[in-house]
């Protein structure tokens, strides 16, 4: 993998492709828990891949290459989602959301198609919280940093897509 690094660092054009090739359906698979239309997903994606491709000098071998790739896609998730964002100003939600039941549902089996619908469904702040929270790890301080909102809106905006999530799955049951 390092020699594919190092060729695509001295643009390479085969070997940019070939790490194109190799990590683009991930990454559109990220851009997509971010970004509803798939159009728009790949667009990101696309972006993110000519950051990458254009910032490779800056990547350090001991990371793991798909991480860092990740990171950059998020990120260009988060300014695609800003630029569209119409200077909405994210009000403080009452911490009452931090109790919702967190208790498991049956064992219901949802294919990825199913689950990205239901998590497609979910407001924008929410659908960025989740996201960050869930499946980058993120923790509240740092989403409310990323997004320039408090850590209680962080909270409370988590606690509202699990919320909203559970109602999907239990009116999916029906």
């Amino acid at each position: 993998m390092s020699t594919l690094i190092q060729k695509a660092k001295r643009n390479d054009r085969l070997a940019q492709q070939q790490l194109y090739d190799q990590y683009a359906p991930a990454l559109l698979s990220v851009c997509r828990l971010y970004i509803k239309d798939y159009q728009f997903a790949e667009d990101t994606m696309v972006n993110a891949f000519f950051k990458i491709l254009t910032h490779l000098d800056s990547y350090q071998e001991q990371e793991h290459l798909y991480a860092w790739m990740r990171r950059i896609a998020v990120n260009e998730c988060i300014d695609f989602l800003r630029s569209k964002q119409n200077k909405v100003a994210f009000a403080d939600w009452s911490d009452s959301y931090d109790t919702i039941d967190d208790s498991p549902l049956d064992d219901l089996a949802f294919s990825e198609e199913q689950i990205q619908t239901f998590v497609d469904r979910l407001p924008k702040i929410s659908k960025l919280v989740f996201n960050l929270y869930v499946f980058e790890d993120y923790s509240h301080k740092q989403i409310a940093q990323q997004l320039n909102i408090s850590e209680g809106t962080s909270k409370s905006q988590l606690a509202y897509a699990k919320k909203l999530l559970k109602m999907y799955v239990e009116s999916s049951k029906k």
